[in-house]
């Protein structure tokens, strides 16, 4: 079986703060389980840097992956005995989880799994083209959105409004509890963190108790 997780990042070093020690944890992680870790920092994709996400797992899975996982940059694995096959307990494609209660957005799209045997990666292509090409402005340097900020115009946005009622109620999608995958800080529960928005604040201290 071939697993990977994949992250990516194009912004200077300079610009992650204590980000990098996540990713390290989680290359650290992978090695622990046979699993191979790509952290990339250029885009694969002409796309928005939020847009390579679906795309670029449909093409690890189209390549062979049995099962895929995305992290954010700000995200890493907390319970490193934990494998990421025994996350997919039925018939589901894909497992994530709703935001922490701070925003109760239904599916965080920084921290996904995907399955390809059960149909992850004709999944991932239909996230893919929910891309709105007219939305966004391609100059030498940047894509630039007109809309606001993780609406619909933006990959969990977009999965939020098109993707996640049919596919829960196809089994296609199992949504986990937010303190499982997406909690910022550790509990119990928690297999992922995500330190996003203002609980960025909360890495230091993670950092010094996990090292």
């Amino acid at each position: 079986m071939r697993i990977a997780i994949i992250q990516f990042d194009n912004r200077p070093v300079g610009e992650l703060g204590l980000m990098p020690f996540l990713v390290e944890r989680n290359r650290d992680y992978a090695k622990r389980h046979g699993y191979d870790h790509f952290f990339l920092t250029q885009p694969v994709f002409d796309l928005p840097a939020y847009w390579q996400k679906p795309s670029l797992l449909k093409r690890f899975m189209d390549g062979g992956y049995d099962h895929v996982a995305w992290l954010d940059t700000d995200a890493v694995v907390h319970d490193l005995e934990r494998r990421i096959e025994d996350l997919f307990a039925g018939p589901e494609a894909m497992v994530a989880a709703g935001d922490n209660p701070f925003w109760e957005t239904p599916f965080n799209a920084g921290v996904v799994f995907a399955r390809r045997e059960t149909g992850g990666a004709e999944l991932m292509g239909r996230w893919a083209e929910l891309f709105p090409r007219a939305a966004w402005t391609r100059t030498e340097t940047a894509w630039t959105c007109r809309d606001e900020w993780a609406g619909t115009s933006f990959e969990q946005g977009a999965f939020n409004a098109h993707l996640l009622e049919t596919t829960r109620a196809s089994g296609a999608l199992r949504l986990a509890d937010w303190s499982e995958l997406q909690s910022p800080f550790p509990l119990p529960a928690s297999f992922t963190l995500h330190f996003a928005g203002p609980f960025k604040a909360n890495l230091p201290a993670y950092v010094t108790a996990a090292i």
